[in-house]
């Protein structure tokens, strides 16, 4: 009879440490899939700036070649310039360079590369100078002491490029420039145009404002 009770007894112990077990195997299952881990950390997107407007705008080279060359008259009423860029099939940069008191004609042509920041470095392509043969470095140390340059555009000897810092482009009413694809030989031109509201008046027409909450929605 003893015995019976103590093998009872037994089996219940045995049965209390199985159950118990289980609750606890139970608990930790729902640790894990339920409670967030203190370590764990979600990045945050960056938030919208609905108070802007983007656009792709799609140019032409003969659309450039005008902005440059007015930009370049503007230039020269500060001082003279004797150097002239245009598009064609590369970005074509035509000049002279003073050497054994002669003017040497110079044509240089660059390959544009679109930067993921939306500026320009431009990779020179080929030298026409004359019967000269110049290095990249020699000549664009010419091009940087005695070509005068938009603050934004910065001759690089060093590194034989020229960046052309396209967002720093100072513009009216705090309109961003950033260039999108710049395909000479396929014309394709794109930059990103980015916009306040204030500029286009979205802040006064209030269905104005809506239309573009929306656009943004579904994008």
């Amino acid at each position: 009879m003893f015995k019976a009770i103590h093998l009872q007894n037994k089996w219940k112990i045995l049965f209390w440490l199985l159950a118990t077990c289980n609750i606890g195997i139970l608990i930790l299952l729902f640790i894990l899939l339920y409670v967030p881990s203190s370590k764990t950390v979600i990045p945050k997107q960056a938030p919208i700036k609905e108070e802007q407007a983007e656009f792709i705008v799609m140019s032409t080279t003969d659309n450039i070649n005008s902005i440059i060359q007015s930009y370049l008259n503007d230039l020269a009423d500060e001082q003279p310039l004797e150097y002239s860029v245009k598009l064609k099939e590369a970005v074509e940069l035509k000049g002279t360079i003073e050497a054994f008191d002669k003017k040497i004609p110079l044509t240089m042509k660059f390959n544009p590369i679109v930067q993921y920041n939306g500026d320009l470095i431009l990779q020179p392509q080929s030298i026409t100078l004359g019967r000269l043969k110049l290095p990249n470095k020699k000549v664009l140390d010419y091009i940087k002491d005695h070509y005068p340059m938009p603050h934004w555009v910065m001759v690089n000897p060093t590194d034989e490029n020229i960046y052309v810092a396209i967002t720093q482009i100072e513009t009216k009413n705090d309109v961003n420039i950033k260039a999108e694809t710049f395909h000479l030989q396929n014309e394709q031109i794109a930059f990103k145009v980015t916009i306040p509201h204030e500029a286009l008046g979205i802040g006064e027409a209030p269905w104005l404002k809506k239309l573009f909450q929306s656009s943004r929605g579904k994008s």
